[in-house]
């Protein structure tokens, strides 16, 4: 009765494999806290990475020595994975505790048929330039999973931090699918290859729906990550190619939403306005108004004009009298 059991169960096991979670590096916890989402507490590893699975993104950030009183669990989108200058090397291959001096996070990609094997310096035919963030032999990425979609159909993926001075901030990455030539392990770090494989009879199709699901997902969220927290992406007017990030709550010129339009899901504009300039308010003094909880709050008034019940009133003018004796 047993063996057939774990005949019935041995699928299950695999596909729970499968879809395990990913160790695609260690980076610095403070950068994450910044560039992250979706924010918040978890015992361990395991349970950020639920946490953050369940809500449909494709990495997580886990912060195992975070003070008990600030969250020690991120989350991120695919196409907004955290900035190749925040890698750092690790206490060993996959373990994040800080032994540079600056609080670590485990960054872990959630939904990948390959499995992280180790890192090393050089990888035969590759040349990469740290400076101008190039790669010959290569290709540049937004991040880790997008490697593991170009390399899907080859065994092994390799990614690199890299950082080019003018823009190190932005998620710059090198991928190389299948290199020639043999492999050394080495220590991790920026500037490193991080290697990954898989075997070849993984699952494409499972993987490439969950894919799916994650991307319509991030879609569906991406009118709100353009901006942290709660600020909006409002369209700067004139140009309905540029946005700017504003605070809806207390933005002045656009209290209480977008004045002039806001970037939506999809990326395409709704030109509905849903906020107000305050200083545009009829009769108001000019420094005589501001924005509260999204709210215009007026306080001064313009010459002729009074304030009645928070709103400026223009006085009504009475006509002089003309005594005219004969």
């Amino acid at each position: 009765m047993l063996p057939r059991i774990l005949l019935l169960l041995f699928p299950l096991l695999l596909a729970s494999v499968a879809q395990a979670a990913t160790f695609v590096g260690c980076v610095l916890a403070a950068e994450v806290a910044l560039t992250g989402t979706n924010g918040g507490r978890a015992n361990n590893q395991a349970a950020c990475d639920t946490r953050c699975s369940t809500a449909g993104y494709q990495y997580s950030y886990f912060i195992s020595l975070a003070l008990v009183t600030s969250n020690n669990c991120y989350c991120d989108s695919l196409g907004s994975y955290v900035g190749a200058s925040s890698y750092v090397v690790g206490s060993s291959a996959s373990a994040c505790v800080g032994i540079t001096g600056a609080l670590q996070a485990s960054a872990n990609d959630l939904s990948t048929t390959f499995n992280f094997n180790g890192c090393t310096g050089t990888l035969t035919g590759v040349v990469v330039n740290l400076v101008q963030g190039t790669i010959l032999g290569g290709s540049i990425v937004n991040g880790p999973q997008e490697c593991f979609n170009q390399c899907r159909g080859n065994l092994n993926a390799y990614v690199i931090p890299l950082v080019p001075g003018a823009t190190s901030l932005l998620p710059t990455y090198g991928c190389v699918c299948d290199p020639s030539g043999p492999v050394t392990t080495g220590v991790c770090g920026y500037g490193q290859f991080y290697g990954f494989s898989h075997s070849a009879s993984a699952s494409q199709n499972a993987q490439s729906r969950k894919r799916q699901q994650l991307l319509l997902k991030a879609q569906d969220r991406k009118g709100r990550t353009y901006c942290p927290n709660k600020m909006k992406a409002c369209v700067i007017p004139g140009s309905d190619a540029s946005w700017e990030c504003i605070d809806p709550q207390t933005e002045l010129e656009s209290c209480g939403g977008c004045a002039y339009g806001e970037y939506t899901s999809s990326g395409a504009v709704n030109a509905t306005t849903t906020g107000v300039d305050c200083t545009r308010a009829p009769g108001v003094l000019l420094g005589g108004s501001t924005c509260t909880s999204g709210r215009c709050e007026i306080f001064g008034c313009k010459r002729q004009w009074k304030l009645v019940d928070g709103a400026c009133v223009k006085r009504k003018t009475a006509r002089r009298a003309i005594d005219i004796s004969l």
